[in-house]
This record gives C-alpha cells, structure tokens and sequence, in this order.
C-alpha cells in the first residue's frame, strides 16, 4: 500500500493541469467537475488553451493536511470518526462506479483533511501534466479505497467491525459496484458518524512586520530613552530612572518631616 511522506499541512493553492488539446477523457472530466460541485471533490476556478490548444484546467486545491499526516495528529481514531471520514470518501467511489460523476487520479497525499475537519479529493483528469511533468498517480477510484483502509487500519483491532470491514475495503478495491456498496454499507454499520473537532497544527513561524522606527526627537522616543538608558544629567551622564525616583520620594519624605517637626516645635503647636 502506498503510505505518504508529506507530513505538512498546505496553504490553500491553485494548481494548473495541462492536457493534449484531442484529450477528450480529460475533457470530459473538466465538464464533469465543473458541472459537479461537490463538496468533498477538488472544485475548478478557471478552463483555458494553452497558445498551442493544449486543455488547461486551474483546480482550487483547499487548505488542508495529507490524510496520513492527519491521522498521525490524530493518533487512533474511535470507529464513530473512521466512519466520519470514510463515508464521504466510498460515496465518491459508489458515485463513481454508477457513473453520477467522473474521477481522474491521483496520489494518496491527494486525499486531504481540510480546517474543517473534512476529507476532500484532489484529483486531476489523467494524462494531464502540472509544471511540465507527470506526477505518476493511481486511479482515484483506487485511492479513495486505499485511503479508507488507511483510516480502518488504525482502528483498535479489538472492535467488533474490524475483520468486516477490513474484508469489504480489500473486495472493493477492484471490485465491481457491488462490493462498492458493500463496503460502504458495512463502514455505515459499523458504529454511528462522529463529528471531531480538527485543530491544524500551527505554523512553527510566524512572520509579523516589524514596529515602524521611532521619531528620533519625538515623544515616545525621548521616554522610552529615559526608561532605558535613564534621566540625562549634563552632557554624558545619566541617571537611572529607578534611583531618581527612590531620591525623589526620600527627598519629599524629608520635606514632610521637617515640616511636621516644625511645626510641633512652634508656640501654641502642643495645644
């Protein structure tokens, strides 16, 4: 099976896929998926020709993390969140099968967690090439089955539903629509969906502008010298701020006791 090596989480991205301009499998695809819009399939921003006719297809790949990837985050999911994520992706395949949509290929680390917590398949129609090369995917009819068993592969091998659906992912991995539902019926059966909450990692930097200078002769500048390098006596001396101010407030303390002390010391002061 193939597994990933991608442990990143992806910005969000536009992706250009050129096919031969007499493509007509990778046409069709285009059609379909424009005319699909499918919550849980890689959506088209734009179609062109390239100056030679070649089929252009700019796909809106989402923010997401590489579903192995993600599944290492999450560590061993419960049966109710294998099922959250397996679902939507064995919908696509029996969708597929059906012929209710067209799917082109892709690589495993094409199966994506997005923020939302949900799986999207980022395929792209077959023979296409992206920055001049072919990346050498599979079929994502294939994929979306060998994601599913990456998913049940981490489930506790204790439960219940395991060898079930382990033996319906295996028959539907090249097997006709038949073993297709099959396998999805037994991943519904096999406990109720349960919503998780998906935190992405966060970026390990983060790049903010830099304050803007200060004014050398402003305000903010002068104080913020005093605060730092302290109170400018003369020429070349300073004084630290912290001791001004303890000589400050010895200074009024004395004040206020020779006060007091004057004015008990004055006639008529003892009452």
């Amino acid at each position: 099976m193939d597994t990933s090596t991608d442990q990143g989480t992806h910005g969000a991205r536009t992706d250009r896929w050129v096919a031969q301009a007499d493509d007509a499998a990778a046409a069709s695809w285009v059609a379909d998926r424009c005319a699909t819009g499918h919550r849980h399939l890689v959506p088209v921003s734009a179609v062109g020709r390239t100056v030679d006719g070649g089929l252009v297809v700019l796909l809106d790949r989402p923010c997401g993390t590489p579903l192995p990837a993600a599944l290492e985050r999450l560590g061993a999911p419960t049966t109710g969140v294998a099922v959250t994520l397996c679902v939507p992706m064995l919908e696509l395949l029996v969708a597929a099968v059906d012929g209710a949509l067209r799917l082109g290929v892709a690589g495993i680390d094409d199966v994506l967690v997005d923020d939302a917590g949900a799986v999207v398949l980022c395929d792209h129609p077959a023979g296409a090439v992206r920055d001049g090369t072919d990346p050498g995917s599979t079929d994502a009819a294939r994929v979306l089955v060998l994601a599913a068993r990456v998913v049940w592969d981490r489930v506790d091998p204790r439960d219940p539903s395991r060898d079930q659906v382990d033996a319906a992912l295996v028959a539907a991995l090249d097997g006709d629509r038949t073993a297709a539902s099959t396998a999805l019926d037994t991943v519904r059966g096999a406990a109720p969906p349960r919503p998780f909450r998906w935190t992405p990692p966060p970026a390990d930097l983060v790049f903010a502008e830099a304050d803007p200078p200060l004014d050398p002769g402003g305000v903010a500048a002068r104080l913020r010298a005093v605060v730092e390098l302290g109170i400018p006596v003369g020429v070349e001396r300073r004084v630290p701020l912290r001791r001004a101010l303890v000589g400050v407030v010895v200074a009024i303390g004395a004040v206020v006791a020779a006060v007091s002390a004057l004015g008990a010391g004055a006639p008529g002061g003892g009452g």
